[in-house]
């Protein structure tokens, strides 16, 4: 049976020794003496003394021996008739030694104990029996113990009262009420709250049976004692809480207060280094160490009758995530992740939120945008076809001598030409080629044909396939912990990868009768840099409301500012936001071009490298000292952590705290909105990483503006205190008028 190491055996020894010390006044008789309970009676006299447990290899082989926690001394929440297999000792001494191994505990040692689990604990009355009948084995009393852990775990029978008659929720509700917290699970007929119905909402709480609640079968009317128990003081614990909280959402019943999501939970503990995935029969196995089965969880939950098996299944799932926060609880504790976690948390609402609303397609004007852009590509792959054509004609010859269509699509036949016109490239890689733009047109040329062709293939015809049939918009999916900064992802559709091109942001749109209100902050992840690098020029640049990309470009252009060229700006945001993290040269290259559109050469981004670093001083001395260092764990100003297995990479070791500062930051700011926006009757349609979107009725536009600025700004000055933080407000008529 696999068990959940507890607490080391070196640990249980100072526990001891500790322990001990404060006890040096007692006697081992006086122990005795006053542990003898009715349920005690019967254990064998001849016990260890404490000063023999500090080593294993004293006991003689098939000795039996019970942990035994003095009666007088028992803290609060252990049951005095209660013996603790302390795991990892037991399975090395039984495996070293032959015999069960275990230990007199006082108050003092048993107080350090606070996170076992539920099946460590085994009736002191039974094991005292068997352990003072001479016929019993070691063997035997292993075989017990693990059968007491089997009747706690997660294949036991876990009881229920299932409720179809609405009149009864008050009644069985009402001891919820009163509780610390409550588990929340739901079984749906399918996995889309738009169109999929919720059958079961199970509610469990501790030493209570778990109330499954079939909404097939109970009345709307009926359900307010659900609807307050879901917006009362209780801690809702969840997994994959999104998932339920949307689908509550749908049918009136929101969830309120305080969340605890076991999934963001093991996420955040992971820090970054994954080995197992985030599914609750993963998690039960990783912190639990138990097997739960999911068999049930493919059935038909729209079956009028449900079978015993899909209800013992529905209240097993919800009654678990109890015993999985205590033990994560103590965990994010040990590694100070509490807050972060409050915060993950917090803004689990404002992104269930955001996925409901989604966001508006104008799907005429996206139509002629993919025809326009097909017609481009197709425009643009013809002029590159005739500049490589003369190279490839006596090349490019079949077998009877006619010409052969250049592909190009065909890596072989696109670095012939190119080497055929004297291009010096090995490979069409685009960070070979984009060093090399600026001196070879048709390079120039290939590139922008690859752009064009990408944006038709990503998003000409594929976005539209994800509008909504009931709501006709776009509901894309937001992963929270979607990079292992802290930064969300999105998938399904991806709409943090649409560019950010006008042509392609005017096809987003307000419902009528609505404005879209969009704001961003300004240069967040720079702002960030400067506060943790403590770079003196960056830091009074942005106190005293510079311009940094223009700045930077006077700096390493040596000019003034006001010489400061428009292409010499947008070269410098390349700069700017690529140098914070180190990148080399040809990095740099590749980042200007993709991101700006700014064609550099190698030499150029080298010189470019040399010239900030000798203007912003603190940014260097910050890399120097993150380089010789080389951490393998590395916090945001919020104190979330990542962690490493391997030796790190420098860019990582210096984007994981700004830009995992930046997603605190804007989070912090989602978690504030809902209820912030609330008189406004704005709503949240989504999140660009630095950037939040809302959807406001034409006469309340002006006053959610004002508010989402204000939360956004409020949000980023708990973070940084040197640098003042900034959000851009537009109100728009699509999502290109910011």
């Amino acid at each position: 049976m696999a068990r959940q190491k507890v607490i080391s055996s070196d640990a249980l020894y100072q526990k001891i020794e500790d322990a001990e010390a404060v006890e040096a006044k007692d006697t081992q008789e006086e122990h005795q003496t006053e542990s003898q309970t009715p349920e005690s009676k019967n254990l064998p006299s001849s016990l260890p003394s404490t000063s023999s447990i500090q080593d294993p290899s004293t006991f003689e082989i098939g000795q039996k021996v019970v942990i035994r926690p003095d009666a007088n001394r028992v803290p609060a929440g252990i049951p005095i008739d209660a013996v603790l297999v302390v795991q990892e000792m037991y399975v090395n001494v039984y495996r070293q030694h032959q015999n069960i191994w275990c230990v007199w505990c006082s108050s003092d040692a048993f107080s350090g104990l606070k996170s076992i689990d539920s099946d460590c604990l085994v009736p002191l009355r039974e094991i005292a029996q068997i352990a003072a009948t001479e016929s019993v084995s070691v063997l035997d009393l292993e075989d017990f113990i693990d059968e007491k852990a089997d009747s706690n775990s997660s294949h036991a029978a876990v009881s229920y009262e299932f409720v179809e008659d609405g009149q009864r929720l008050a009644e069985v509700l009402k001891p919820l009420q009163s509780c610390q917290a409550i588990a929340v699970d739901t079984e749906t007929t399918g996995l889309d709250p738009l169109k999929d119905r919720i059958r079961l909402v199970q509610i469990a709480a501790a030493n209570q049976p778990v109330i499954i609640i079939d909404l097939f079968k109970v009345a709307k009317e009926t359900l307010t004692p659900l609807r307050k128990l879901l917006q009362g003081t209780p801690i809702k614990v969840l997994q994959n809480a999104k998932f339920d909280l949307k689908f509550l959402q749908q049918v009136g019943l929101p969830i309120a207060g305080k969340l605890f999501d076991t999934m963001i939970a093991a996420q955040l503990l992971d820090a970054g280094v994954r080995s197992h995935g985030y599914n609750l029969a993963e998690l039960v196995k990783v912190y639990l160490g138990e097997e739960l089965s999911k068999e049930q969880q493919r059935s038909d939950w729209s079956n009028p009758s449900l079978s015993s098996e899909q209800l013992e299944y529905a209240a097993r799932d919800a009654a678990i995530l109890l015993r999985l926060r205590e033990v994560m609880k103590p965990k994010l504790t040990g590694v100070r992740l509490v807050e972060t976690a409050k915060l993950e948390f917090d803004c689990l609402g404002a992104i269930a939120q955001m996925e409901l609303n989604g966001m508006l397609l104008d799907l005429s004007r996206w139509d002629s945008l993919r025809q326009e852009l097909e017609q481009r590509r197709d425009q643009m792959a013809g002029e590159l076809r005739q500049q490589f054509q003369p190279a490839l004609l006596s090349a490019q010859l079949d077998l009877l001598g006619n010409e052969v269509s250049l592909n190009l699509d065909s890596q072989p036949q696109v670095l012939e030409a190119l080497q055929q016109m004297g291009v010096p490239v090995e490979n069409t890689s685009k960070f070979s080629l984009i060093p090399l733009a600026e001196e070879h047109p048709p390079v120039r040329a290939l590139l922008d044909y690859r752009k064009a062709a990408k944006s038709v293939q990503a998003f000409g015809s594929s976005l539209p396939k994800h509008v909504h049939p009931i709501t006709g918009r776009i509901h894309p999916d937001y992963q929270q912990m979607g990079a292992a900064t802290g930064r969300m992802s999105c998938r399904n559709p991806n709409l943090q990868q649409i560019p950010r091109d006008k042509i392609f942001r005017s096809c987003f749109i307000p419902a009528p009768g609505y404005r879209l209100v969009v704001a961003d902050y300004s240069q967040i992840e720079l702002r960030v840099a400067a506060e943790l690098s403590g770079d003196r020029r960056m830091i009074e640049a942005y106190q005293n409301d510079e311009d940094l990309h223009r700045l930077t470009a006077a700096l390493i252009a040596d000019k003034s500012l006001d010489q400061v060229e428009k292409s010499e700006r947008q070269a410098a945001k390349a700069v700017n936001f690529g140098l914070i993290y180190a990148m080399g040269a040809k990095g740099l290259a590749e980042y200007a071009y993709n991101n700006y559109g700014v064609q550099m050469s190698l030499k150029q981004a080298e010189t470019f490298r040399k010239c900030y670093f000798e203007a912003y001083q603190g940014i260097a001395r910050w890399h120097g000292a993150m380089k010789r260092r080389l951490p393998r764990e590395m916090r945001t100003m919020g104190d979330r952590l990542r962690r490493w297995q391997d030796e790190p990479k420098l860019t990582e070791l210096l984007n994981t705290p700004v830009q995992g500062t930046a997603a605190d930051i804007t989070k912090a700011a989602l978690a504030k909105l809902p209820t912030a926006l609330r008189e406004t009757e704005a709503r949240l349609i989504g999140t660009v990483h630095d950037e939040i979107l809302l959807e406001a009725p034409e006469g309340k536009a002006e006053q959610a503006a004002q508010i989402l600025q204000q939360v956004m700004e409020q949000a980023g000055q708990q973070y940084l205190r040197k640098v003042p933080v900034k959000a851009d407000v537009a109100i728009a008529l699509n999502w290109a008028g910011k």
